[in-house]
């Protein structure tokens, strides 16, 4: 099974250390602490007090919330603990409202641990686009007479009854927004509302089953041209509420995805941002002002233990091909392909025996470098079927990867701080970059200067020939992200702090601070003169900075004539 949360949800069981464990920590208490979030487990019933409404379960990790332990929860209706007693196997659901966490839903199950096998899918059965909701998934489509049906499925896509389903629709339409009741039509909920025009239709989903509502954002198509999305922000990009400080610089819109983004890609020639989203897989956005492009399809369904808690697909990493025709998405151990003009599945790399944590394209477009956590190596593998070229070892484990932009280095960064060059073609001795003992999380080239940054918070300029440092940034909080500008004059980063510093790569100078996201920033591109930053609140921020580039510059921030 996927991580879905990815390195929050299961990732906690399979990744150990103190540093892995603060890192998933942080992003699962942004996630916690937002009161909309629903969460979902998998547990023994220890005991039930029906009259006090509050069960005691045995769980399994809770995926973004917390690990393994007994413990005991107020639920929020006697509905909810009908054919559930001590010792039943269930899947459950839960809600934080305020302080407290209430269990909205118990499903047993006869499958004890370890039986039989489910299946992890998120594919459209109908044509449509699939939004994971709790322990149940919505599917919704749309045609362009104007219909759009809803189909909802249990954690592993079996049909529900829908009876005693009610619900509506919130239409995006050019007049204006218009809201439709769904009604029971065959093995769907329907509405029907004007026709739409355009090639897709932001939807809002609201559907109550047994007394608990369902909400959902789709971006629907309504051809086959491109593919949709989930979780997508129906108002799309927007101004910032308020005006500008005193010498603060405001984003020139904003996206608002219901969950945390881990991380944005950006196409080669500037014109698409990749935003990948806890549950919302990872769309695709025109620039420079933030249009809805298409969303890339769901990875192939995979066969996972049947007692695995269920939880959403998160992309640890996306990397775009040097001529912007595919992109390669990291979904726990799976390398997924795509096709970066329609959004839909090409192929499927051999799985690695970890979780990856750092990807980049080779210039040629014909390899991938990239790392998994735990392993003290970063691993040179073909795009076209996955098989491993060469093994490049580190100390203790390998970090942030990076391409020379002639293909001929490639640099790896270590959980020691150390940055190591291989040469791909000769093969001599490697070397080694170092100037601090923290993690090497970000790196980036300029030309044949090479820009670091990591737990120290210090951005590096280093001269790669003569194997020292030409400039340092001042030291801020752990940076996570480097985002090298076109021309490779400047250079932003960003992490835990949630604000964002420009640096002058020649100089190492610190030239503005973007102070306006509320949480780590988790995702940062360049797409041309706007900076496109996404935080773990969900909030993606396009920030205009032609002004700040100036003329056309080469890799070592000089004009060119």
């Amino acid at each position: 099974m996927t991580i879905g949360c990815s390195k929050v949800g299961r990732a906690s069981s399979v990744l150990r250390g103190p540093r892995a464990a603060f890192m998933f920590l942080l992003l699962a208490q942004t996630v916690a602490c937002r009161g909309s979030s629903t969460y979902t487990g998998m547990g023994d019933v220890v005991a039930v007090d029906a009259a006090a409404l509050r069960v005691t379960i045995d769980h399994d990790e809770i995926p973004r919330l917390m690990g393994a332990m007994t413990m005991t929860f107020p639920v929020r209706s006697a509905d909810v603990l009908a054919g559930v007693g001590a010792g039943t196997r269930v899947r459950f659901a839960l809600v934080r409202s305020g302080n407290d966490l209430i269990i909205t839903q118990l499903v047993p199950t006869a499958a004890p641990r370890g039986a039989r096998p489910g299946v992890h899918d998120h594919t459209p059965h109908h044509g449509g686009v699939v939004a994971m909701v709790g322990m149940r998934h919505l599917e919704a489509v749309a045609t362009p007479d104007g219909t759009v049906r809803v189909y909802v499925t249990d954690v592993w896509r079996r049909p529900l009854p829908l009876e005693d389903a009610s619900g509506s629709v919130t239409l995006e339409l050019p007049a204006g927004r218009r809201s439709v009741p769904l009604s029971l039509r065959d093995d769907a909920l329907a509405a029907s509302g004007p026709p739409f025009p355009g090639s897709a239709v932001a939807v809002g989903v609201r559907v109550t089953q047994g007394g608990e509502p369902m909400d959902a954002h789709f971006m629907l198509p309504l051809g086959d041209a491109a593919s949709g999305a989930a979780g997508v922000p129906l108002e799309g990009c927007v101004p910032p509420s308020g005006g500008p400080g005193e010498g603060r610089r405001l984003p020139r819109c904003t996206l608002t995805f219901d969950q945390p983004v881990t991380f944005i890609a950006s196409a080669p020639d500037g014109a698409t941002a990749f935003v990948a989203v806890v549950s919302a897989g990872v769309s695709a956005w025109g620039m420079p002002d933030g249009r809805f492009r298409l969303g890339l399809a769901p990875p192939p369904p995979i066969v996972v233990p049947r007692e695995a808690p269920p939880h959403a697909d998160a992309a640890n990493a996306v990397a775009v091909s040097p001529d912007g025709r595919e992109a390669v998405v990291a979904l726990e151990n799976r390398l997924v392909v795509y096709s970066t003009a329609d959004g839909r599945f090409v192929r499927e790399l051999p799985p690695r025996r970890g979780v990856v944590r750092g990807v980049a394209w080779s210039p040629d477009g014909a390899n991938l470098l990239l790392t998994v956590f735990y392993d003290a190596a970063a691993h040179l593998v073909r795009l076209d079927d996955g098989r491993e070229i060469s093994r490049l070892p580190v100390e203790l484990e390998a970090a942030a990867v990076a391409f020379a932009p002639d293909g001929k280095l490639a640099a790896v960064g270590s959980e020691v701080g150390a940055i190591v060059l291989f040469h791909l073609a000769s093969e001599p001795r490697p070397r080694v970059l170092a100037d601090t003992r923290q993690p090497i999380e970000a790196l980036a080239w300029a030309g044949d200067r090479l820009v670091s940054a990591g737990g120290d918070g210090v951005v590096r300029v280093w001269d790669v020939a003569r194997a020292r440092v030409l400039a340092r940034g001042e030291p801020a909080g752990a940076v996570r992200r480097l985002a090298l500008a076109p021309g490779g004059g400047l250079v932003a980063s960003a992490g835990f702090e949630g604000t964002i510093r420009l640096h002058d790569v020649a100089s190492g100078a610190l030239l503005e601070t973007l102070a306006w996201h509320g949480a780590a920033v988790g995702g940062l591109a360049w797409a041309g003169p706007v900076l496109v930053s996404g935080d773990g609140q969900g909030r993606v921020a396009l920030w205009d900075l032609s002004d700040r580039l100036g003329p056309q510059a080469d890799h070592r921030g000089r004009e060119v004539p």
